[in-house]
């Protein structure tokens, strides 16, 4: 039996059992698209080719996720907007958010207009399917602003995109990121990556500071360090992007969700037979929805501005984004667990509520931003057991391998945005001169130069 979480008094944490944060955040899925038909689809939703028309053809949800996606759906501010409201809304007006603008997008845009229709299943998508069911789900957990990428992964790394609705522009944030706010607060911190730190690098304070640029590492020491009985308090894994040492795991669309799958699996058997496992809560999450459709509207009134910043056309950033998977595991939650709301009526589960949650773990009393104060925070789930589970699954399903043939497929992909931004921002990071990157044409390309600048900047 699931058990449905409503709680409506505010929980006072003492004594947390988790002295251990570890954070995956993976790239561009709705909760419908990974776990929709695990919960309420019933495969009567659709969106038309216009949403204006009720005689155009309608989409509706299938169970055919694809593996690597025939196109990647728009998810920048105003695809998001159409997505959301059926039209692109006026950015602080009312509006009625119908989800019903997802096919249209893709067609106004001459995409597959199926691609944002179809969806996973338990047995397309084993992995994150059964840690739902074995562990915490959030059915209500929204990403930071309704657009891209890189804001959102700045809302959930320092409280805020400092007035950004875009994709990282080559000029370092100037905010504080929470690493920097560990290191001041002597908090032990660590972040790992498969071949680019990616906007783990984009703050100044971790470009620029020794201090925190010394706690960033390959992701295979994140598996050396826990076989040596050493993790860190709060832990930031970044997925591999490019082909580099293997095949992309950030489940970007145009990369495998399987190799994603794999990636989680294996970060959670490494963290289940550690001697960590009693102490600890493993967050998977997604950064944003990927332009992949999501049967329930973000909340639209409520939200605070972060830090009373609006972007160029005027945003207020007082809408969130649309609702994203995202998963605790711990043996301190029960099993099935659904969240709901937050136990303070008023606010939402959104990527701040990480950092909130962690500081309340951690005992970490300055927070980053209004946004991070007002989100919800989860930290009372650990204290709904009285003890923690003993039987938790330690093996997960099994992925079948990729063939050397579907990597070097993947290799030959031409460059996707951030593959082009990264080459741009290591040029300039490492100093190169004006002809650098501009013979990078793949993907394969790109991962090698990629991991060896990565490399050079880190060694310095």
């Amino acid at each position: 039996m699931r058990i449905i979480l409503f709680i409506f008094l505010v929980c006072i944490s003492v004594g947390h059992p988790i002295k251990h944060i570890i954070i995956l955040m993976m790239e561009n899925r709705s909760f419908d698209h990974l776990l929709g038909w695990l919960f309420d689809l019933t495969g009567s939703e659709y969106n038309r080719v216009n949403s204006s028309d009720p005689t155009s053809e309608a989409v509706y949800v299938s169970k055919d996720g694809y593996d690597i996606g025939p196109d990647d759906p728009l998810h920048n501010f105003q695809a998001v907007t159409e997505q959301i409201y059926g039209y692109q809304k006026p950015n602080n007006k009312t509006g009625i958010p119908l989800m019903n603008g997802f096919v249209q997008n893709a067609y106004g845009i001459h995409q597959n207009i199926s691609n944002p229709m179809s969806m996973f299943t338990q047995d397309s998508a084993p992995i994150i399917n059964t840690l739902a069911q074995e562990f915490a789900v959030f059915d209500r957990w929204y990403c930071s602003l309704p657009g891209p990428t890189d804001p959102n992964r700045g809302f959930a790394m320092s409280g805020t995109s400092n007035g950004m609705t875009i994709n990282f522009n080559g000029t370092l944030w100037d905010q504080q990121s929470y690493f920097d706010l560990l290191t001041q607060e002597g908090r032990y911190w660590k972040a790992y990556y498969q071949d680019d730190p990616w906007a783990v690098l984009y703050f100044n304070d971790t470009v620029n500071k020794p201090e925190n640029r010394k706690n960033i590492f390959n992701m295979s020491q994140f598996f050396l360090d826990l076989n040596n009985s050493d993790l860190a308090e709060f832990t930031w894994l970044q997925p591999r992007m490019t082909p580099s040492d293997g095949p992309p795991t950030w489940q970007h669309p145009d990369a495998s969700v399987k190799e994603g799958e794999r990636l989680i699996k294996e970060v959670y058997e490494a963290l289940r037979s550690s001697e960590f496992w009693m102490d600890l809560a493993f967050v998977i999450t997604y950064d944003e929805h990927g332009g992949f459709y999501d049967h329930i509207p973000p909340p639209q009134t409520g939200i605070p501005n972060p830090d009373g910043k609006q972007d160029p056309d005027g945003f207020n950033f007082d809408r969130l984004g649309v609702r994203v998977p995202t998963i605790v595991v711990s043996p301190h939650v029960p099993r099935g667990l659904i969240v709901h709301n937050p136990p303070v009526e008023g606010s939402y589960y959104e990527h701040t509520s990480i950092l909130g949650t962690a500081s309340r773990i951690l005992g970490v009393k300055n927070a980053l931003s209004t946004r991070e104060k007002w989100s919800g925070k989860f930290d009372h789930i650990f204290e709904l057991l009285k003890h923690p589970r003993k039987g938790c699954i330690k093996e997960l399903p099994e992925i079948p391998s990729w063939t050397d043939e579907e990597l070097n497929r993947q290799r030959e992909l031409p460059l996707n945005e951030h593959m082009k931004i990264q080459v741009q921002f290591y040029c300039q990071l490492n100093n190169r001169d004006e002809y650098c990157g501009q013979d990078i044409v793949n993907q394969g390309d790109a991962g090698v130069f990629i991991v060896n600048e990565v490399k050079y900047f880190l060694e310095q």
